[in-house]
Order: structure tokens, then C-alpha cells, then sequence
């Protein structure tokens, strides 16, 4: 059996949380069965679907990022990583194990929740569970993931991801209620009707399987094991045809929906990335270091990810710019996307001028604090004086000036992150 999965399930399901989860569950579903007259299996589905829900993406979610989390908070993440356990038993260790106390509540949740809505609830039951369990998964390996990420920073305080999550399912109770009426509208994508429910557990299970597998990519980048960043450039590729087919045709031909989606969602992944990773001049010595030597398939081993975002981003804008099939707005549109990833350039270099800085601190904060100003408060400032001309240099639109302004913009950002770079 998986070492990692064994010792977090050890920890996890002790006798006691065993035989007293099921009692309590139990307890509480004849309370509402013995309150709830004619209506009892309604008002106990409804409940057993809600708290199944928050117990396994909420609580799960915490779970998945202390699992990692608590082992860099007590200095034993070092030494998990010298062990020969790999990459993928430590991703199912940590996901399935952490997470299994979670499961395990949430599970008899669920299964109270099928047994007591079969034929009280409009909806499918069933397909409904299908995508809580899914939608679990997503949560657990998004949180997961995201807790590798910031272990590689170092020790953290303590982890408040579970808060987080609990907030963003509140806010997901809204639709769920629509779930359990059974009347929400059909989803259109690439021009095809699909019942909401059905479309939702695709896109549940695709995205959970996708995350997963980003989970194992991180973990494989946690034990220096190497990999290439095909899995990036494939995801990034399957997202874009994802939100291309939600674009109404009225934008235009497939391809350039294709390429403005593709554009988009690089663009959001180069910035995601470019704050997560780290972000040292010791990657950059090592990446021309390979290019010197011409080791390419190593240094793109090594290559962070936000760089292949962006070629990527700016292949789509190109892609948008010389479509004509476009059948509005193709040149403004082009050009906005232009200009949104000359600022993307500029943010980048931006952080790496804190980057190369000979003694570091803070730096992901510190850019943070200075785009804020730059896209905020000067621009507000300068409206206020009167300037809205220059005010509208600082932010993303399409038009020659602006054009120009953020080309200048990323090329002195650009040149300051390249001169402090000489001077370490």
C-alpha cells in the first residue's frame, strides 16, 4: 500500500471518528425526518446535499492545503521529500489521505442525500451527487497545489485557504439551489444546446482531472523531478477552446473566438503564474547557463511557466490581429490585447526589478503595493489634476497613443530589470 496514503490515513480516521461520524449523522437525519412531517425526505435531502457539499470542498479543501502546509510548518517537509515515496504517491498520498476524514463525512452526507431525494427532488440526483463529488476534487487538488506553491517560500503562518473556500461554496449555494429545483437554463457552447446539469459534471470532471494533474506536475517540481512544460501549453490550449465555445457567434468564426479566449486566459495565467513562482536571479543564471550550452530540453525543464503564458498570449493576439474573418471590431480588439500584454510585460519586469535586487524581501507584496499604484491610484490623481489624457496612458485600451505609451512603458521597465540584473 502507498506509504504516504497509509500514514495520513492513520492519522486521519481514528476509531472514534469513525464509529462517531455515522451516529451523529444518523442522529441528525431522524431529528429532521421527525420534525419534517409529509415534507421530512425533502427538508433532509436538501440538508444531506448542503453539508455533504461544504464538509467535502470547504473542509476537504483546508485539509488538502495543511496536508502540506502542517509538514512545512514542522520543518518535516524536507525530509518527506528525501524519501523514495514519488511523485505520484505522494499526490495521491496527500489528496486522498489528508482529505480522507473529509471523505469519509462527507460521503455518508451524500449517501443520505441520494437515499432521501430519489423521487422528492426534481432534479437528477444522481448526476447531482456525480458533480459535488467531482467539484470535490477540483477544490482538493486547486488547494493542494496551491499550498506547493507556497512551500516553496518557506514556512507560512497559518494556512487560511479553508476560510477562502468556505466563502467561495457560500457563495456557490446560490446556484446550487437552482441545481436542486431542476429548471436551470441549457448551456450554449459552440453552438449546441446541453442540459445545465450535464454540461456542469463534464466540466466538473474535466477541470477536476486536469487539476489533478497539475497537482502531480507541482509535486514532481517539489522532489526535482524533471519534466518539460508540455502540460501547461496543453492546458492553456484546452481552456481557450473551453471559453471560445461560451462566446456568442456574433463575435466571429471559430478560430478568432479561439484566439481572443486563448489570448485571454494566458494573459490571466502569465499573471497567476508570475506571482506564485518564484521569481530569483538563480533561475535566471541557470536558464542561460542551459542556453549556453545549448542543453535546451533542460532549460525548459527549468523554464518557469508565466513566460510560456505569454508567448503564448501574444501568438493568440497575433492569431486575432490577422484573422479578417472577425465579424466586428477586429482591429480594436487586436490591439487592446496588444496593449494588455505590453502591460503584462511591463508587470513582469517590474517584479523583477524587486527581484534582482541584491537582498530581496517581499517581493511578490511589493509589486502588489506598486501596480496598485500604477493602475489605480496615479491615474485617479491625474484625472482629479485634469491630465485624463495621460490618466489613460496608465490603463489598458486600444489606440495608438496608448499603444505607444505601453510600448515605452515596457521597454524602461524592461531595461531597469536587465540593469540591476548586470549589476548583481
Amino acid at each position: 500500500m502507498n506509504p504516504e496514503l497509509r500514514r495520513n490515513l492513520w492519522l486521519e480516521l481514528s476509531v472514534h471518528r469513525l464509529l462517531a461520524t455515522p451516529a451523529i449523522i444518523g442522529l441528525v437525519s431522524l431529528l429532521i425526518l421527525a420534525g419534517g412531517d409529509c415534507q421530512g425526505r425533502l427538508a433532509l435531502a436538501t440538508v444531506a446535499g448542503v453539508a455533504g457539499l461544504l464538509l467535502l470542498a470547504a473542509w476537504g479543501s483546508q485539509a488538502a492545503a495543511d496536508g502540506v502546509a502542517d509538514e512545512v510548518r514542522n520543518r518535516t517537509w524536507d525530509a518527506q521529500r528525501l524519501t523514495s515515496v514519488g511523485p505520484w504517491q505522494m499526490t495521491c498520498g496527500k489528496l486522498l489521505g489528508a482529505t480522507a476524514f473529509a471523505w469519509y463525512g462527507g460521503g455518508l452526507c451524500l449517501l443520505v442525500f441520494v437515499l432521501a431525494g430519489l423521487g422528492q427532488l426534481p432534479a437528477p440526483v444522481l448526476k447531482l451527487t456525480a458533480l459535488i463529488v467531482a467539484g470535490s476534487v477540483f477544490c482538493h487538488a486547486v488547494a493542494f497545489n496551491g499550498a506547493l506553491m507556497a512551500a516553496r517560500r518557506g514556512p507560512s503562518q497559518r494556512n487560511t485557504s479553508g476560510l477562502v473556500w468556505l466563502g467561495v461554496m457560500m457563495l456557490a449555494l446560490g446556484p446550487a439551489r437552482g441545481y436542486l429545483a431542476g429548471s436551470p437554463a441549457p448551456i450554449i457552447w459552440w453552438g449546441a444546446s446541453y442540459p445545465a446539469q450535464d454540461f456542469a459534471l463534464a466540466s466538473a470532471v474535466a477541470f477536476a482531472a486536469w487539476a489533478v494533474l497539475g497537482a502531480y506536475r507541482s509535486v514532481c517540481s517539489a522532489l526535482h523531478v524533471p519534466t518539460t512544460p508540455w502540460a501547461l501549453l496543453v492546458f492553456l490550449a484546452f481552456l481557450g477552446l473551453y471559453v471560445a465555445g461560451l462566446v456568442p457567434a456574433s463575435f466571429g468564426s471559430g478560430a478568432s473566438r479561439v484566439a481572443m479566449a486563448g489570448a485571454g486566459v494566458s494573459l490571466a495565467a502569465s499573471y497567476g503564474l508570475m506571482f506564485v513562482e518564484p521569481a530569483d536571479a538563480v533561475t535566471v543564471r541557470r536558464l542561460l547557463m542551459r542556453a549556453r550550452r545549448r542543453q535546451w530540453r533542460e532549460a525548459l525543464q527549468e523554464l518557469p511557466g508565466w513566460p510560456l503564458a505569454l508567448v503564448l498570449a501574444l501568438l493568440c493576439v497575433i492569431g486575432v490581429w490577422l484573422m479578417p474573418a472577425m465579424d466586428r471590431y477586429p482591429w480594436p480588439l487586436a490591439q487592446a490585447g496588444f496593449v494588455i500584454w505590453l502591460f503584462a510585460a511591463r508587470d513582469a519586469a517590474l517584479l523583477h526589478w524587486f527581484a534582482f535586487a541584491r537582498h530581496p524581501r517581499r517581493v511578490v507584496a511589493t509589486t502588489v503595493i506598486y501596480l496598485a499604484l500604477l493602475y489605480g491610484l496615479l491615474p485617479w490623481l491625474l484625472s482629479v489634476l485634469g491630465a485624463d489624457a495621460l490618466a489613460a496612458t496608465l490603463r489598458p485600451s486600444p489606440g495608438g497613443l496608448n499603444t505607444a505609451a505601453a510600448a515605452m512603458q515596457a521597454s524602461v521597465a524592461v531595461a531597469l530589470a536587465v540593469w540591476r540584473w548586470r549589476r548583481l
